[in-house]
């Protein structure tokens, strides 16, 4: 393959994205790029909290747009070679990355849990499951009407795992296994 790797990491809060793609960084030295610390810098140069911040995008349309701005921006650049990564490969972690990858991605994937498994572990952000619940029927209904995405719709992600029953390292193993197998990696199976 031509060009470093281009991995987006898609789900919903609490899935393994987070953990999945530091720990790919790790083992490929991929640069991460976070659309939640996208977030968190647009909050600061409007001199907000996080949490402020995410109330008035619930009405302001114009955070979105430019949060999935920056993202798609940074994506292209990757892909066309204008911005070189800080690493070996970019992982793009968001709910929308392979949306905005729009199927030119090294590998695509969507991790999910069912909703009590990710409430507990959002357990220390103190979310209950009715308020996650209500933040991703929110949010679902933005990319709906920004986007015209349906985020339900799996058959953009090459690979989709559910979590919900997975630790952190074999959420990792069977991501990074897609990537080899994409990459050409041989792998060695032992006899059985």
């Amino acid at each position: 393959m031509g060009r470093s790797p281009l991995i987006t990491l898609s789900g919903p809060p609490a899935a393994g994205t987070t953990t999945c793609s530091e720990l790919l960084s790790m083992a490929y030295g991929y640069e991460i790029l976070n659309g939640g610390d996208i977030f968190r810098e647009l909050a600061a140069e409007r001199d907000t909290s996080a949490a402020e911040f995410t109330a008035v995008a619930e009405s302001d349309p114009s955070i979105d747009r430019e949060l999935d701005r920056r993202l798609e921006d940074a994506i292209d650049a990757h892909l066309d070679g204008t911005r070189e990564p800080a690493g070996e490969g970019l992982v793009v972690e968001s709910r929308l990355a392979g949306w905005h990858a729009d199927g030119r991605a090294t590998l695509s994937v969507w991790l999910d849990a069912p909703l009590e498994v990710r409430a507990d572990r959002l357990d220390d952000r103190e979310e209950t499951p009715a308020e996650l619940r209500e933040r991703e029927r929110s949010d679902a209904e933005r990319y709906r009407e920004y986007y015209g995405i349906d985020i339900t719709d799996l058959s953009i992600y090459d690979l989709v795992i559910d979590t919900g029953t997975l630790s952190e390292g074999a959420t990792f193993q069977a991501v990074k296994t897609a990537i080899d197998d994409v990459r050409g990696v041989e792998h060695t199976y032992r006899e059985l």
